[in-house]
């Protein structure tokens, strides 16, 4: 990633003895900004918010000789020149200034919808260009807020000042969809938080005003997003609360059309908020939930192949086409899940966030696509939810992610020096996160669209993700589609259907036109290509042809169920988070805290196992995948899904159960070692009336000779709050029917 050249940013200041802040209804002292500007991350490559500073104004009398700081202009009465009229001539300038800075900061971010979703070099200029001007136009109006305050000047309400600050928190948010970095989806909520704690919003005008009510019930919408994709469970709990509430007023008050538009809104929220925590085990009072970890931590790295060849995945096209699952901003659950499978745990560098540095970049710094690449959620708008809340904070950069609402920030576990050589380095301003297209339901061109471009970004030694959950099409193949299927044309998954001309009258050749067939992903396969399919029509990807020798594995999900789960397709959310997942279909809802930790515990061995497993008989194309630790966490968690989801006493039949191909993997899933530490889990979960325990082995096998490999140790996994959300929905939101989709 190449850094370009970015403005200081302002950083506040100590107030000299003989001046005093001005505590008006637009700043707070400068100790507390002082406060939260340290705890700002500083991360290398990653922006900063522009700070805000404050603004101070002299006492009655100040010592003779001492500067007095104010935003009033100066009297001059130089050359007898009127002084008066000087002041008005210079508070004319200072408002067309701000005029024009507001005016290009609009024009810049309504552009930003108008962006292309492809190709970093056409909208990453646009998008330097909106955070200098925004940056120059909160420093701008942070040293002359209070003359634009007064009425006879400006006029500067305080809401509009929130407003400002808040899209440069829609702009971190939106940076981020674009370079799946985390670390900007960290700078976004710190400024939504900050736009909480100082109540932008509120106050009498918003009970009088319809438009600044729809602003802050927007700006919630946006928040409870950032909530939901850093897994901060107790903010959401709140925020649902609020806006609950603030809907209740502004429907008693205006009387709006859009009431019930937005109560399907908060139905959504609160539908998708019970989906993803409650899952997760709650301790024996069910006071809150048990810690789990859900975005990567490299804990173990794999010595590459003898000729140095390896893999690294660079980019991945995720789609999503259920509309009966639960969704939330067009991010079904699936979506949600692979999202988060994607990504790493944001980092902090709390060496520069203690320092708060003079000159951190609040421009986001130029980066090479083919290193890896950006998230679009390529439907339009990038996702957000009803036009967003416009706010952010008003101190050194928001609110800090420290103490209340703090999320799940974690250290990078570095490698070991011994790992160093065999370990591709994280090196300041790489890209850590795969590049990620988000479509929801697309129909078939959107799909080849955007996975032709990622065929086209990677590297060499890239790897291409394809992840595809879909509703199946059908399994018969019409006699009238001209040997379709001899072809390779035999199903697969359905896509968002277009129907015209002469196919619509044949709804089996509509439908055909319409799937993604295997025969329609084999010319992808040129490069190294991994597959993993959600879908009843899994089955139609088992045999894709490997036409050009290049690595290739395909996933796939089981094609029926025998238990059903509200919280999202079963063999995605194993590789998700497998621990959660078993507990799932074990039906296991509390546990006790020490005999959770003891289950982690056991789930790490279980997937170091299976890895020593995969090393010792997976062929050597997918040790080349193995060699990323996205791709390579995956394949474990296959493994995983594949040996416990056989015990179970359900899943009985062959097509309740996953399968891959070309490598199939049996040898490690029989392996007697491994079924003995799967046992082990459920035993330690006294669930052993719902899997099979016979023919367990007496004594464990000998492990088979695995290559060199150093271990880190795991980082202990961050808790998520209490999955008390059923508490937080009235009426039916817990019922099975999904509230009809409302685009946010």
């Amino acid at each position: 990633m190449t850094t370009d050249s970015a403005p200081s940013t302002p950083v506040i200041q100590d107030a000299p003895p003989e001046t005093r802040v001005h505590e008006g209804p637009h700043t707070e002292p400068v100790a507390h900004l002082q406060q939260q500007q340290q705890q700002i991350p500083a991360v290398e490559g990653v922006p900063v918010p522009p700070v805000l500073e404050t603004e101070r104004v002299p006492v009655e009398h100040v010592t003779e000789g001492a500067a007095a700081d104010t935003d009033q202009p100066t009297v001059a009465t130089k050359d007898g020149v009127d002084a008066s009229t000087q002041n008005t001539e210079r508070a004319k300038e200072i408002v067309e200034e701000f005029e024009y800075l507001l005016e290009k900061s609009q024009q810049l971010f309504s552009g930003l919808s108008d962006l292309p979703e492809i190709g970093s070099k056409y909208w990453m200029p646009h998008f330097q260009r909106t955070f200098e001007v925004y940056t120059k136009l909160w420093k701008y109006q942070t040293q002359h807020r209070v003359l634009l305050e007064k009425p006879e000047h400006y006029g500067l309400k305080r809401w509009e000042v929130g407003e400002i600050a808040s899209k440069i928190g829609q702009l971190y948010y939106r940076y981020y969809l674009r370079t799946s970095e985390t670390n900007y989806l960290q700078e976004a909520y710190m400024f939504y938080d900050a736009i909480r704690e100082r109540s932008y919003f509120k106050g009498e005008q918003e009970v009088k005003n319809s438009a600044l009510m729809i602003k802050k019930l927007r700006y919630y919408a946006r928040f409870i997003m950032v909530c939901l994709q850093m897994n901060n469970a107790p903010m959401m709990l709140q925020l649902l609360e609020e806006v609950k509430a603030l809907i209740d007023i502004y429907s008693t008050t205006f009387n709006p059309v859009d009431k019930m538009e937005w109560s399907l809104v908060v139905k959504e929220m609160a539908m998708f908020m019970q989906a993803v925590c409650s899952p997760v085990p709650s301790n024996h009072s069910g006071t809150a939930s048990l810690p789990v970890s859900y975005r990567l931590v490299a804990r173990r790295r794999l010595r590459p192949e003898k000729d140095g060849s390896k893999f690294r995945l660079q980019e991945a096209v995720i789609v999503g086409n259920r509309p009966t699952q639960i969704k939330f901003s067009e991010l079904t659950l699936d979506m949600y899940y692979m999202l988060q499978m994607l990504e790493r745990e944001p980092s902090t560098n709390s060496k520069e966030a203690a320092t708060g540095s003079a000159a951190t970049p609040a421009i986001p710094a130029a980066t090479e696509t083919a290193e890896g690449s950006t998230a679009v959620i390529a439907d339009g708008s990038t996702a957000d939810t009803p036009e967003a809340p416009e706010t952010a904070a008003d101190t050194g950069g928001a609110g800090a992610v420290g103490g209340k609402g703090k999320a799940a920030i974690k250290d990078k576990v570095e490698p070991n020096e011994r790992d160093k050589d065999t370990v591709e380095k994280e090196r300041p301003g790489r890209r850590v996160n795969p590049h990620k297209y988000v479509l929801y339901q697309p129909n078939f061109s959107q799909i080849q669209v955007y996975l032709a471009n990622a065929f086209r970004e990677i590297g060499e030694q890239g790897c291409v993700l394809l992840y595809l959950s879909s509703e199946g099409a059908s399994t018969e193949v019409p006699d009238t589609t001209n040997g379709a299927a001899a072809h390779g044309y035999i199903g697969g998954i359905a896509t968002a259907r277009r129907s015209s001309g002469e196919a619509a009258k044949d709804r089996s050749a509509e439908q055909l036109i319409n799937s993604v067939h295997p025969a329609d992903l084999v010319p992808y396969t040129r490069k190294p290509f991994f597959l993993v399919v959600e879908s009843e029509s899994s089955w139609a990807y088992k045999d894709m042809p490997n036409l050009f020798n290049q690595p290739l594995l395909c996933l796939l999900s089981p094609t029926e169920y025998p238990i059903t789960s509200s919280s999202g397709s079963i063999y995605t959310f194993f590789l998700h988070s497998p621990i959660v997942a078993f507990c799932v279909v074990s039906q296991i809802t509390s546990m006790a805290a020490e005999q959770w930790s003891e289950l982690e515990t056991l789930f790490i061995e279980f997937e170091d196992l299976a890895l020593e497993l995969l090393n010792t008989y997976a062929s050597s194309q997918v040790r080349k995948f193995m060699g990323d630790d996205f791709l390579r966490q995956i394949v474990i968690r296959h493994v995983l899904c594949c040996v416990l989801l056989d015990l179970h006493l359900e899943f009985v039949r062959p097509e309740h159960l996953p399968q891959s191909s070309p490598e199939r993997f049996k040898d490690v899933v029989s392996a007697p070692v491994l079924l003995r530490k799967a046992r082990d889990v459920i035993e330690l979960c006294s669930v052993e009336d719902r899997y099979r325990m016979s023919d367990r082995p007496l004594t464990p096998p000998a492990k088979p000779q695995s290559p060199t490999q150093e271990q880190v140790p795991p980082a202990s996994p961050q808790p998520i709050a209490a999955a008390t959300v059923a508490e937080a929905i009235t009426g039916d939101s817990g019922a099975n029917d999904h509230p009809a989709s409302l685009s946010t």
